[in-house]
């Protein structure tokens, strides 16, 4: 089976994390139970069919919560984090995004219409697949915590933590798919499946003043990038999320992953001004021509 080079990643940063640790065997079996989720190969799940939300973008946010927990664990602060509730933390982003899988007997459109709800889905897949592998009632808790700190709209402090350890597992993977999905070398490529997915969850929910639903057009949402990483981005990971992604600065060295995101960002605003630029010439010829 053909895997994205993410999914090599994501492994390599999971074998550093847990592959010397009685929880190695588990995190594996975890990895390769989402991976047979989103190829299709359960018995109640179609294989993963949205444009954006894939395979491919949670093995990146995965890699990214890893390289997180391994900072932390090098330079803890909030919390002390256990190797317990690092497999936590790991279970939460490989099952964030699963509530865009289609079951066996759901045949209209994509998984992309379950994007207002996707989050909840997640939960409920989480909760029925999770207790195979060992973790208890008060843990699903926790996991069910985490993955709804990646809600657009999360408020941290609205969710029920117990304690600064909990807070911190969901911080962590709310600041991992948010790294993930933004620092992605592929991002400013793959916003046309985005911009799919939003428009097919705005039919389908009808919620079109939602905020996935405010994009008209694909240019209006590449125009939209620059101000959605600095009013929204920049926000989650500082206040909502406590500054987490800094703990991936090594030394004096630059924070590849925020490197990355500002990098995407230019070649986002580059894009739309060509796109603008064909669609203005479009207009003028069809002016000349009609």
């Amino acid at each position: 089976m053909f895997q994205p080079p993410s999914y090599h990643e994501a492994y390599e940063q999971s074998h550093k994390l847990f592959g010397s640790t009685p929880l190695g065997p588990v995190a594996h079996a975890l990895l390769e139970h989402v991976c047979t989720l989103f190829y299709g190969g359960h018995a109640r799940y179609q294989a993963c069919d949205t444009a954006f939300h894939d395979f491919e973008h949670t093995m990146q946010a995965t890699a990214a919560v890893l390289r997180l927990l391994q900072a932390h664990q090098q330079h803890p602060r909030i919390a002390a984090l256990q190797e317990r509730d690092r497999l936590l933390a790991f279970a939460s982003v490989l099952f964030h995004d699963t509530g865009y899988l289609k079951t066996r007997d759901d045949h209209e459109g994509s998984g992309a219409k379950y994007t207002s709800i996707h989050v909840g889905r997640s939960c409920f897949v989480a909760h029925d697949h999770l207790p195979e592998f060992g973790f208890s009632p008060g843990e699903l808790r926790l996991v069910q915590n985490a993955i709804s700190a990646t809600a657009v709209a999360v408020r941290m402090e609205a969710l029920p933590f117990r304690d600064g350890r909990e807070w911190l597992v969901a911080a962590m993977v709310g600041t991992g798919d948010m790294l993930g999905q933004l620092a992605a070398h592929d991002y400013p490529e793959r916003l046309a499946g985005l911009y799919l997915e939003f428009r097919e969850a705005s039919a389908f929910s009808r919620l079109h003043g939602a905020g996935f639903a405010t994009h008209g057009t694909l240019l209006e949402l590449l125009e939209g990038t620059e101000a959605f990483y600095t009013s929204y981005v920049l926000r989650m990971l500082d206040v909502e999320w406590k500054g987490l992604h800094r703990l991936l600065v090594t030394g004096k060295g630059p924070n590849l992953y925020v490197q990355q995101m500002l990098a995407n960002v230019v070649r986002v605003k580059t894009m739309a001004r060509l796109l603008s630029g064909d669609e203005r010439r479009r207009t003028e010829w069809q002016g000349v021509t009609g």
